[in-house]
This record gives C-alpha cells, structure tokens and sequence, in this order.
C-alpha cells in the first residue's frame, strides 16, 4: 500500500480535535474560525485546522495590551463636589 501523505502537507486537525486539544467545546472551535482567531479550511462540509495555525492561537497573548496610565493630573469626581 502506498503513503500518499507527503512530508511537505501540513497535519490537520478536525474540529473535535482542536478543541480537545485547547480544552473548549467545538462550538467554540467554530466561533473561532467565524470570528477569523483561528484560520482553518474547508474541505467538504467539514472544517480543519494546520496545526501550525493551533500553535499561532495557543501563542497570542491574553487579555488587554499594556497602557501605561497618565502622568498628568485629573480631578476625581469627589474633588467636584462642594
């Protein structure tokens, strides 16, 4: 029997695989891909995902981005109040 999978294809992942690995639902997984966090591509009627696209989500950072607060001087509401 020949191997057709060739060293050069990337290895895809389903959708219930990706999310097993991340640790979410494959609703979530779906979203993701909706919402363009994760790229993935159809083939049929079913979505996969590059493992190397996993690896790119799994490395974002998290939350908001550093803003540094300002320097300058703004009255509080309570400095208002007479």
């Amino acid at each position: 029997m020949a191997d057709f999978a060739s060293n050069d294809s990337p290895e895809l992942l389903s959708v219930a695989q990706t999310a097993k690995l991340l640790g979410v639902t494959r609703q979530r997984v779906h979203d993701l891909i909706k919402n363009g966090q994760i790229i993935a591509c159809k083939l049929g009627r079913y979505y996969y995902i590059e493992a190397a696209e996993l690896e790119k989500y799994r490395n974002q950072p998290t939350g908001k981005p550093y803003q540094p607060r300002s320097t300058t001087s703004q009255p509080n509401s309570i400095d208002n109040c007479q």
